[in-house]
């Protein structure tokens, strides 16, 4: 993928696309207020219609995909339009899509981590080429930048580890790092161990030492949550979430912050059995931390990686970009 210091403008094709669908006017203020995060404020736009306009946002996801500024645009919305046209029973659309994404030299670092896990299980060839993109720059350094890696660098490096194990391939160097780390938890320092302390009940030095998770609701399930009123606002719902983890970040230095996804079932039983309001963000949370370590994620994640929300984007250029205050 490539970043821009002047963004592009946006094509009149795209802004005719966009005239054309009648977005909601809070989508065009936010264009009008940033237009250098246009293509981001659009991909949310596309994220929140897919399940109640589907249509719409087909059409203006095939309008990014095709006459976006930037690559990482096009690619994002690439994937959510195969997305619904998967959802509804177009799977030869979908996949003549994604097939155009693997073509050799078009698959950037982000796509290719969200690819990557969606085919490991299914199918590993796929998922080992698309992880050999994502740690591209992790492989060309020596195989001992293992033990210096974030949370996520060392969750892609294991995950191409283990999809080539699978596919019978001998460990190289940076498998044998990363399987290594990712059994002793040295691969992110003292984190993992804060973390196993938080889901056991607390660390033995206070309940400050311990990592604090927060939970929000799958996008998929946003409208679902609204309606059984625990939020508010569908459309703000991760910023919010965003704004908690940067204020407890701030307030509590060094605090090992993670993020999980919630069903709104999920909260709604933990609710019943411990008493407590599901529409409390805090009930939420206090959900997240009963969970074991594979059902959390550290935050922040790297400024070019994956959002933690369940975008798709960059987390630079959605939960973690600076117009969430």
């Amino acid at each position: 993928m490539t970043d821009s210091a002047t963004p592009a403008p946006l094509p009149p094709e795209l802004v005719t696309a966009v005239l054309d669908l009648d977005l909601p006017q809070r989508h065009l203020d936010d264009m009008a207020a940033a237009p250098d995060s246009a293509g981001d404020i659009l991909l949310e736009a596309a994220g929140e219609m897919r399940e109640h306009a589907p249509e719409s946002a087909r059409a203006l996801l095939e309008a990014l995909r095709d006459h976006a500024p930037q690559d990482d645009h096009r690619q994002y919305a690439a994937h959510m339009l195969s997305q619904i046209l998967r959802s509804q029973g177009r799977a030869e659309e979908a996949d003549r899509i994604i097939d155009g994404l693997l073509r050799p030299g078009v698959l950037g670092r982000g796509m290719a981590a969200v690819l990557a896990d969606e085919y490991a299980e299914s199918d590993p060839d796929t998922a080992l080429y698309c992880y050999n993109v994502a740690c591209r720059s992790i492989l060309a350094q020596p195989a001992e930048i293992v033990g210096q890696l974030d949370p996520l660098g060392l969750v892609l490096l294991t995950g191409r580890a283990r999809v080539r194990e699978r596919l019978g391939h001998a460990p190289d160097a940076h498998d044998e790092q990363a399987l290594a780390a990712d059994r002793s938890g040295t691969g992110t320092g003292t984190e993992m161990d804060l973390l196993d302390q938080a889901l056991q009940g607390g660390s033995e030095e206070g309940e400050a030492d311990a990592p604090v998770v927060f939970a929000a609701y799958d996008r998929a399930l946003l409208e679902q949550a609204q309606e059984r009123g625990l939020i508010t606002d569908p459309g703000t719902h991760h910023h919010e979430v965003e704004r908690g983890l940067r204020a407890a970040a701030r307030e509590t230095p060094g605090t090992a912050l993670h993020t999980a996804t919630a069903a709104p079932d999920q909260v709604l039983a933990y609710a019943m059995a411990a008493d407590l309001d599901p529409a409390d963000p805090d009930t939420r949370d206090r959900w997240a931390r009963t969970l074991g370590r594979d059902a959390v994620a550290a935050w922040p994640p790297e400024r070019n990686q994956v959002c933690w929300c369940g975008s798709g984007r960059k987390y630079k250029k959605c939960c973690g970009a600076p117009s969430v205050r």
